[in-house]
C-alpha cells in the first residue's frame, strides 16, 4: 500500500489538543500516517506512544515551529510519503468526513501549495485578517496552521542548511508568510481548498510571549522581503 499523505503535527504541551486532534484524524484512510513532533513538552505529550500509523519525534527543548515542522517533514520523507500536510494540534473536526483530504492531495499532485485559509497583509506587512480567499490587493499567504504540498514541491522550498521547507530564521510567526512568498517567487501556485476544521489559534504561542515573538518575526520578515516585493 502506498504512503499517500503524512500529517505532521507540531506540539509543545497542550496534550488535550493533540489527543483530540489524533482522535479526529483517526478515521482517515490507512494510507495516511501521522508524525507528532514533541518540541520538549513537559506534560502528557511525552507519554505518547508510536503505533503502525503514528511516529513520534522527541526534542529535548522547544525548537520553534519552523525547525520542529522541518524535522517532521524529514521523517515523513524517510517513511516514503508522497505528500505532507502540516497541521496544528489546536483544531477541532466540525464535520464527519473521511475523504476530505482527497481534493488537497489532488491539488498537491498538481504542484500547488494548498490550504483552507489565507492571511492578508497590507502594503506595510501589517496583518489585516484571515480569509477563505487569497486577497487581490496587498499581500496574501497560506496560513501555516494547515498547509499541504507534495514532497517534490516541498523540496523545492528547502533553504540551504534546513531539513524542511520552513525558514528556521523564524522561531514562531511569519514562517508561513515567508514560505508563501518564496513559493510565489518560484512560480508555485497557492490554492485554497476547504477542510472540515475549526482552528482555535495561538494555543501554544500565547504561552511563550506572543507579542514579543510576533514583533521580532515581523521585523525579520520586513528585512528579508521589503526590497524584494516593494520596489
Amino acid at each position: 500500500m502506498e504512503n499517500k499523505l503524512a500529517i505532521v503535527i507540531p506540539a509543545w504541551n497542550n496534550w488535550a489538543y493533540t489527543k483530540r486532534a489524533l482522535s479526529d484524524l483517526s478515521a482517515l484512510p490507512q494510507d495516511h500516517g501521522f508524525v507528532v513532533v514533541d518540541n520538549g513538552s513537559s506534560d502528557n505529550t511525552k507519554q505518547l506512544q508510536e503505533s503502525a500509523r503514528l511516529s513520534v519525534i522527541r526534542h529535548s527543548n522547544n525548537l520553534g515551529f519552523a525547525k520542529g515542522c522541518n524535522s517532521g517533514f524529514e521523517k515523513a520523507v524517510n517513511l516514503g510519503y508522497e505528500n505532507v500536510m502540516f497541521l496544528n494540534n489546536d483544531i477541532r473536526l466540525v464535520e464527519e468526513n473521511s475523504v476530505w483530504t482527497e481534493p488537497l492531495i489532488q491539488a498537491a499532485q498538481e504542484g500547488c501549495l494548498v490550504g483552507p485559509t489565507a492571511g492578508c497583509l497590507d502594503d506595510q506587512f501589517n496583518f489585516l485578517c484571515e480569509a477563505t480567499k487569497l486577497p487581490t490587493r496587498g499581500f496574501g499567504y497560506l496560513s501555516g496552521w494547515n498547509i499541504t504540498a507534495s514532497v517534490p514541491t516541498w523540496q523545492r522550498l528547502i533553504l540551504d542548511g534546513d531539513a524542511g521547507p520552513f525558514n528556521t530564521a523564524f522561531f514562531a510567526f511569519f514562517e508561513d508568510t515567508d514560505l508563501s512568498f518564496r513559493a510565489k517567487e518560484l512560480g508555485i501556485i497557492l490554492k485554497i481548498v476547504q477542510t472540515p476544521f475549526r482552528h482555535i489559534g495561538h494555543a501554544t504561542a500565547k504561552n511563550i510571549g506572543l507579542s514579543k515573538l510576533y514583533l521580532q518575526s515581523k521585523q525579520k520578515f520586513f528585512e528579508i522581503w521589503n526590497k524584494r516585493v516593494c520596489t
